[in-house]
């Protein structure tokens, strides 16, 4: 009897060092799986920040001059969203995480489509509006990479990139506040023309 329990005592034993085994060789591999796809996709996020600084920096103007018909034509051509690589495994991040991460691409089409939308308002010579809405959500769209970045940089221990001469959030929000109150403005206008012609 004494020897069938210690039989009994030796399988479970056994079996629990081999569960343990496979249950810690199955979280370093995610781990590893995790770490590596936080690595390619925040290198991904901060080029589609830096791209899109570009874009909200465009003046409009060619080396300083406008176009011949004395318009502004805009310079930069906005980035295509953000290219997630293939061979990475989704399934060993946060998931609300990966949900933000996966998203992002449509709020940046749906964003793009009412900035397309924008053409039928826009006059020339500056196409003011146009400009306006193509800032307002590309300051947007900088925002959340950054963040979307940062999150995965801490969660996975990933050394961030350090911009010496540059605030990404800082120069990204200021440039926001501005372009917001100029729509603002401009929609107040917009009403005040619409409910004067209607009277």
């Amino acid at each position: 009897m004494t020897e069938a329990i210690f039989g009994l005592i030796g399988v479970l034993v056994g079996s629990a060092i081999s569960w343990f085994q496979s249950h810690w060789t199955s979280k370093k591999e995610a781990e590893k799986s995790a770490r590596y796809l936080a690595i390619r996709i925040v290198c991904i996020l901060d080029k589609y920040m830096e791209d899109c600084a570009a874009v909200v920096k465009d003046t409009g103007l060619c080396e300083g001059q406008r176009t011949a018909d004395g318009c502004l034509q805009s310079q930069v051509r906005p980035p295509d969203s953000p290219k997630y690589p293939e061979d990475v495994d989704w399934k060993s991040i946060d998931p609300d995480l990966m949900f933000a991460l996966l998203s992002f691409p449509s709020e940046i089409e749906d964003g793009n489509r009412m900035i397309s939308a924008t053409n039928i308002i826009a006059y020339p010579p500056d196409y003011q509006d146009w400009f306006d809405e193509r800032r307002f959500y590309y300051c947007q769209f900088g925002l959340i990479a950054h963040k979307l970045s940062n999150k995965l940089s801490d969660k996975y221990g990933i050394t961030k990139k350090i911009y010496i001469d540059w605030n990404p959030v800082k120069d990204f929000s200021e440039e926001l506040k501005s372009v917001a109150a100029r729509r603002n403005q401009r929609t107040e206008e917009h009403k005040a023309f619409v409910e004067k012609f209607l009277e």
